[in-house]
């Protein structure tokens, strides 16, 4: 029943929101540097987690091996985040047209470089998804084998 009540208020919520406060904006220029410096310090925690992977494996089975991908991956929307940050700070104020609040906010002509770039960079989910994705599936094949070996020590204590 708890699960059921709980399920009903999660579709409530997310079936009919008041308004939805997802986009955090950063106050000049402390908060984007702040922001900014989290984005290093997550890329240099990534990148050392790889190298300790690569140079000390703690295991060959897919669990790793998706855990490495999803790595990869976050490593790769974290350094596309960072020059999306770093272009938008770039462009002039013209360089956006409001039409509708904040999230109808559309990329004003000419499209140059910087603009192009900006825009191919805003697709930033079509890393984090599978970021996410090959690190539930990791989470679930270290599960499995958890499973696995518990069921294992079960049967060798009651032979």
């Amino acid at each position: 029943m708890t699960n059921f009540l709980f399920l009903i208020i999660t579709l409530a919520f997310l079936l009919n929101p008041s308004e939805v406060f997802a986009v955090q904006t950063h106050g000049p220029p402390e908060g984007l540097y702040v922001h900014m410096m989290a984005h290093i310090f997550f890329s240099s925690a990534i990148i050392f987690l790889l190298y300790l992977l690569h140079k000390r494996p703690l295991g060959t089975g897919p669990a790793w091996k998706h855990m490495k991908v999803s790595l990869i991956l976050w490593l790769l929307w974290n350094v596309d985040t960072f020059i999306v940050h770093y272009i938008t700070g770039g462009l002039p104020y013209e360089a956006f047209v409001t039409s509708n609040g904040f999230m109808h906010t559309v990329l004003a002509h000419p499209l140059d470089a910087k603009r192009i770039i900006y825009y191919i960079g805003k697709f930033d989910h079509v890393l984090c998804v599978p970021a996410i994705w090959f690190l539930a599936l990791s989470l679930k094949s270290f599960r499995d084998e958890a499973k696995k070996r518990l069921l294992a020590a079960k049967a060798g204590r009651e032979a």
